[in-house]
């Protein structure tokens, strides 16, 4: 991206003494949109004052261009839509509104403070506020706590988040017990945040930890989507066996499923093997100890979308179902679990390995070579089945009806573990097989459940 060297406004001070920016946030900085500096100078302007704020002040921190830019500004919503028309009005209520500008959508917020957090989720009050200082202080954590006032190029960063973002650890701004009544949503983020943008693992602050523990059983109140959105990110971290560890030894993971976890200690020894397990199968680790129905039925309170369930479900109607070593078995098995086939295996590696659970005669060892196996396989020469129903039709004269969509997918099945490539092969397969007198509901499908 080319530096812009551009001519910005100033609006108003903040009330904050302010700092220089450091070298990576000055490189932010001079990359900056000019699509985002129309924006502040008009804020600026209109005599308000504008600061970026959030994420994009962290990330920048840390040498990384943000994804999302959000702005603070003193000015009133009603205000704020006055000036940006085609402004989306996105959460009103709490002074957000969305201002499009080019290509461009940036979330400004007029400054506020908050009170009277009945539900341990949202404010029942708020209060517009002209107080950048107020406003730092109601956030979640001190990483998330800074400012950046553009024109003047100064750093606002009254809770030392820069010094936390040099440790990697996530500290609450204030008392996090206060924080945590708050917004009961802050215990996943601080979790999340423990895997924030790297390969090493933050910490929780000793005093946010003991708060976490103490007030975890809020967890339950909280929306399961809202739950399983945060609980999605943590899974997908980099990092995140380590969070899962560190989840399981504050007993959270408890009231996220809303049911007691009493294999600890076994999870917690077998997550330094769920290295290469994606979200999904790492999600199902956790819950192995569980009856198969109740783990979908947690999925399904958590709002996992019908593509994770489906998985989900596959994975553990194949629990414990494996191929046996000969090439036309892995080809089958291969197939029908398609680009899951490693997680399935991994995950059946790592649940005997651990004891998590008592599936199958097949033994640790035996499950590496069926991996190995099936790494020296080479990629079928046809996928798809070669025949249709009306070519099965011609050659055997058989009409249409279960019959034949049993018969039709028997080959189908033989295709696949035969590596079959063409008609003239299935033709010799089909005159060899046994398929005229037997009963046909006792033909092979394709599946190994």
């Amino acid at each position: 991206m080319e530096i812009s060297l551009q001519n910005y406004e100033f609006g108003k001070e903040s009330d904050l003494d302010g700092m220089p920016l450091t070298d990576r946030i000055s490189e932010f900085v001079d990359q900056l949109p000019h699509e985002l500096t129309a924006v502040l100078n008009k804020i600026s302007l209109a005599n308000g004052g504008a600061w970026l704020v959030g994420g994009a002040v962290r990330d920048a921190a840390l040498g990384i261009y943000p994804n999302d830019i959000d702005i603070a500004t003193d000015l009133e919503p009603a205000r704020l839509l006055t000036l940006f028309p085609n402004a989306i009005a996105t959460g009103i209520a709490f002074g957000t509104i969305t201002i499009k500008s080019g290509e461009y959508q940036f979330q400004t917020t007029t400054l506020r403070s908050e009170e009277n957090y009945l539900d341990n989720r949202r404010p029942n009050s708020v209060n517009w506020e002209t107080s950048l200082k107020s406003d730092l202080e109601r956030r979640d954590f001190t990483i998330n706590s800074m400012a950046i006032d553009v024109a003047r190029r100064m750093l606002y960063d009254p809770h030392n988040g820069l010094t936390d973002l040099d440790n990697k650890i996530i500290r609450c701004v204030g008392n996090p017990m206060q924080r945590i009544s708050e917004d009961a949503l802050r215990m996943l983020r601080a979790y999340r945040f423990l895997g924030h943008r790297g390969n090493r693992v933050w910490q929780l602050e000793s005093q946010l930890k003991i708060a976490i523990k103490n007030n975890s059983f809020l967890i339950r109140d909280l929306a399961r989507e809202r739950i399983w959105q945060e609980l999605k990110k943590i899974l997908n971290s980099s990092v995140a066996c380590e969070i899962v560890d560190q989840m399981l030894e504050n007993d959270i993971l408890d009231h996220i499923f809303d049911c007691k976890i009493d294999n600890k200690l076994q999870l917690r020894n077998a997550l330094s093997d769920c290295k290469l397990l994606d979200y999904i199968s790492l999600l199902v680790v956790i819950l192995s100890n569980r009856p198969n129905k109740e783990i979908i039925q947690i999925c399904q309170s958590l709002k996992l979308p019908n593509k994770d369930l489906r998985i989900i479900r596959k994975m553990l109607d194949y629990q414990g179902r494996l191929p046996s070593i000969e090439k036309s078995e892995l080809r089958l098995f291969r197939h029908l679990l398609s680009e899951r086939w490693e997680q399935q295996l991994q995950y059946e590696l790592i649940i005997r390995k651990n004891l998590l659970t008592n599936y199958g005669d097949i033994d640790y060892f035996q499950i590496i070579s069926i991996i190995e196996g099936i790494q020296k396989l080479k990629p079928l020469k046809k996928d798809q089945q070669i025949i249709d129903g009306h070519w099965l039709m011609a050659a055997t004269n058989l009409p249409k009806g279960e019959r034949l969509g049993r018969l039709k997918e028997w080959l189908y099945r033989l295709q696949i573990e035969h590596d079959l490539s063409t008609i003239h092969e299935v033709n010799e397969l089909l005159c060899k097989i046994q398929w005229l007198d037997e009963d046909f509901r006792s033909w092979p499908k394709l599946s190994m459940v």
